[in-house]
């Protein structure tokens, strides 16, 4: 015969208890403290604003349109006196409901033409799916400091510089922030899963937030 034995209870303090050390634990995990405020708080201190830009094609420009787009972006950055980081992060994109839709429009299509063009190119997207290789490239600009409220300041002023270029640029908001982080952090489900809300994982640790 097989007994059961009776599972622990645990108070309501030690409910709470446990939930704190659970969340310690996943802060000393992490290479931050929080995001919170429209910045990263690093462990030394320092918060970080985020800038995203929108992909630009400066294909499609004439060459004096190119020397202007360079020239307005180049004098927007080197005027930063302070140290900045700019990161290229591909994230895979789920094409599968897209793929989905290809092969229903490919077997409704009549004409023999048209149908063999669409075949064709659900193979194609088939193999970008199969071989991960569908990836949307984003582009940030990260920019660190000592106060909140200056990185951010400086943070708005850099982006409306790069504007003047013709860039479509704008400051992270905390969920942005962690969508960045999401994407940086589990490449792999990115494509299938989304981030998390903010919501109260860590402690606040800008003040003021």
């Amino acid at each position: 015969m097989a007994f059961k034995l009776p599972k622990k209870k645990f108070s309501k303090q030690q409910q709470v208890d446990q939930a704190q050390a659970a969340r310690k634990a996943v802060q000393d995990w992490l290479p931050w403290e929080d995001i919170s405020g429209g910045v990263i708080v690093r462990k030394d201190g320092q918060v970080v604003a985020v800038l995203k830009v929108e992909p630009f094609n400066l294909a499609l420009k004439s060459e004096n349109e190119k020397k202007r787009v360079i020239a307005a972006v180049h004098e927007a950055l080197n005027g930063q006196r302070e140290a900045f980081q700019i990161l290229s992060l591909g994230r895979p994109v789920d094409l599968d409901v897209y793929l989905k839709g290809l092969q229903g429009l490919a077997r409704e299509v009549s004409n023999p033409a048209r149908k063999k063009l669409l075949q064709e190119y659900t193979r194609y997207v088939a193999t970008l799916v199969a071989s991960g290789e569908a990836l949307e490239r984003r582009y940030y600009i990260l920019l660190p400091g000592k106060e909140q409220v200056e990185v951010l300041q400086r943070a708005h002023e850099l982006a409306s510089n790069l504007e003047r270029s013709g860039l479509k640029v704008r400051v992270c908001s905390d969920q942005e922030i962690i969508d960045l982080v999401f994407v940086f952090t589990h490449p792999a489900q990115a494509a299938f899963e989304r981030p998390p809300m903010p919501g109260p994982y860590l402690p606040s640790q800008v003040k003021g937030a």
